[in-house]
């Protein structure tokens, strides 16, 4: 191998040069894609972290709606997991209520009870 470069070519120290340089390219250019690639996985999770607490806290308040309405089934209360609570705090979900959910609002006059209220 001569370093001299030689007549109308390039010396092996060139050569090698350019195959490092060309290397460290390529490897950077792979890790700039497995950063981007970890970018999105990341916000892949947290979108699904996301979309678990909202469904667990769904879930609570469906069960809790059942309840009202099925005596033997106790109420549920909802999960303050740390996943929910950043979730909201981030605004990606609505702030649970705290508390009983409200009683849906009674009918006026139209079902069968208002018509037996209405007949005596």
């Amino acid at each position: 191998m001569t370093t001299n470069p030689q007549p109308g070519g390039t010396s092996a120290l060139d050569d090698l040069r350019a195959a490092y340089h060309e290397q460290l390219t390529r490897l950077a250019a792979e890790r700039d894609a497995a950063r981007r690639q970890a970018r999105r996985a990341q916000a892949q999770a947290d979108v699904a972290r996301a979309d678990l607490a909202s469904l667990k806290s769904r879930v609570g308040e469906l069960l809790n709606a059942a309840a009202r309405h099925l005596p033997d089934l106790p109420p549920v209360e909802g999960p303050d997991t740390p996943e929910l609570l950043a979730a909201q705090e981030a605004g990606a979900l609505p702030a649970a209520p705290r508390g009983p959910a409200p009683d849906p609002p009674a009918e006026t006059g139209g079902g069968a009870e208002g018509r037996r209220a209405r007949a005596a």
